[in-house]
């Protein structure tokens, strides 16, 4: 069934964060796991692998450099009446991650999460960034955010989320490998193309691609009819540097 985010008293919810709220996952309780998904608690015993004996043992390995990594989750309007609403973008901030790699340069496994509570709406240089062209107020943005902590991710039950990525493809100067993602206590996992490279202890992993609300198992909200939607399409663009361990 459609996902409502709760209104404040005596306030209509504004479109531009009902459009987030909606987004970002507010999600029903699973019947079942999608497939592939790994439910592991991204704050219990994560990060699931032993990079530190992977690096006594002279493996290569590489620790997430905070501030040279970028992650940017962009959600769009769609429909008729999708002037009435916002698009937006929300950046993850303080991701920690480990990366290790074959002799061959490709990826063995990589682990990364972030604490939810630090996610980031709708800064200006983001929107700069990805040619937003609406411009929601502070009293907009700080509604998005408080309903995305409270009612879509429930961040006091669910602090953190992570992305796993394991199963590596190289060939030539093109990589992929399955991505897991993990939030709320659900998880998605399918294989997903990205650029990576490496000189002077140093790795980029960069790339771009589309997760879907329904992949997920939501259903993308829509209201006046249909005539406002989220597009069930988000848009994940990363640009990840790790330093070797």
């Amino acid at each position: 069934m459609p996902l409502r985010p709760a209104t404040r008293p005596y306030r209509l919810p504004h479109p531009g964060w009902i459009l987030l709220a909606a987004l970002c996952a507010c999600q029903p309780q699973p019947t079942g796991a999608p497939r592939g998904a790994d439910l592991t608690t991204p704050g219990e015993g994560w990060p699931g692998h032993d990079y530190e004996a992977a690096a006594l043992a002279g493996k290569p390995v590489f620790e997430l450099d905070r501030g040279n990594t970028q992650i940017e989750i962009v959600v769009r309007r769609e429909g008729p009446l999708a002037r009435f609403g916002h698009d937006h973008v929300v950046t993850l901030r303080d991701p920690e991650g480990f990366l290790e790699l074959d002799g061959r340069g490709s990826g063995v496994r990589a682990d990364l999460r972030f604490p939810v509570a630090r996610l980031l709406i709708d800064s200006e240089e983001a929107r700069e960034r990805h040619q937003l062209a609406t411009e929601p107020d502070a009293q907009d943005i700080e509604g998005t955010r408080n309903n995305l902590m409270e009612h879509v991710l429930d961040a006091d039950h669910w602090p953190w989320a992570s992305l796993t990525m394991t199963s590596f493809r190289h060939r030539d100067d093109r990589h992929s490998a399955l991505v897991g993602i993990a939030v709320r206590g659900s998880g998605y996992s399918e294989v997903q193309p990205f650029r990576l490279s490496q000189a002077d202890g140093r790795v980029v992993v960069e790339g771009f691609f589309l997760l879907r609300q329904t992949e997920l198992g939501l259903e993308p909200f829509s209201a006046l009819g249909g005539g406002l939607r989220v597009a069930d399409a988000m848009e994940v663009h990363f640009r990840i540097e790790a330093v070797r361990y």
